[in-house]
Parts: structure tokens; C-alpha cells; sequence
């Protein structure tokens, strides 16, 4: 299951929260990943904050995966309380019984 949230900035950007989710096989918890995105105020479509063209591209990916996450979150100009309520939003969702019906017959059907 994939949520999408967008902040809007003080500066005029806007920044895209994708909370993306997976069931693992033969395991019933789910592995949750967090998509940070980017679109100023004259641009048509979002982008990754940190591109190969940006000074700390190289930092970022020389990087651990969470320290990579935390320059990303820092370039994109959104805070950790902001993120959160991204995953919570996207939990909630998760907890209404249609949607737990629908994830019982979608893993059986993998």
C-alpha cells in the first residue's frame, strides 16, 4: 500500500511524503520505507530533493541508509514531526477492517 501526503513550506516549496508498505513473506509484519520528494513553487513535477548535480549527492550515497535518509529530510526542508504524522496517517488508514480484508486476500494471492 502506498500514501501520499504533501506539505507545503513557508518558502513556497512543496514536499511530498511517499510511505510506502509491504507484507514479507511468511512473516505478518510489514516493512515500511519513507519516499521524500521535492517541488518549488515554479516547477511542474517533484523530484528528489539531492540530485547527482548537488554538492552533497557523493556524501549521501559514501552514506548508511539512515544517515542518507536524515540529509535527504534536512535538503528537503521538512522536520521528523512532519514525517511522522505521514506514518501515522498512512497506520490509520492501515487499521480500518476493509483495508486489513483486502491485505488477507491480496497475500494469499502472491
Amino acid at each position: 500500500m502506498i500514501h501520499e501526503k504533501i506539505f507545503q513550506l513557508k518558502n513556497g516549496r512543496e514536499v511530498k511524503v511517499v510511505v510506502k508498505s509491504y507484507f514479507l513473506h511468511d512473516n505478518p509484519q510489514r516493512d515500511t520505507d519513507c519516499e521524500i520528494l521535492i517541488r518549488e513553487p515554479k516547477e511542474k513535477y517533484f523530484r528528489t530533493p539531492i540530485g547527482v548535480n548537488h554538492p552533497q549527492y557523493w556524501k549521501m550515497k559514501r552514506s548508511s541508509a539512515q544517515q542518507a535518509k536524515v540529509l535527504l529530510m534536512e535538503y528537503s526542508g521538512i522536520t521528523q514531526r512532519q514525517i511522522n504524522q505521514a506514518i501515522t496517517e498512512f497506520n490509520r488508514i492501515l487499521s480500518y477492517p476493509p483495508t486489513h480484508i483486502g491485505f488477507q486476500y491480496e497475500s494469499e494471492l502472491v
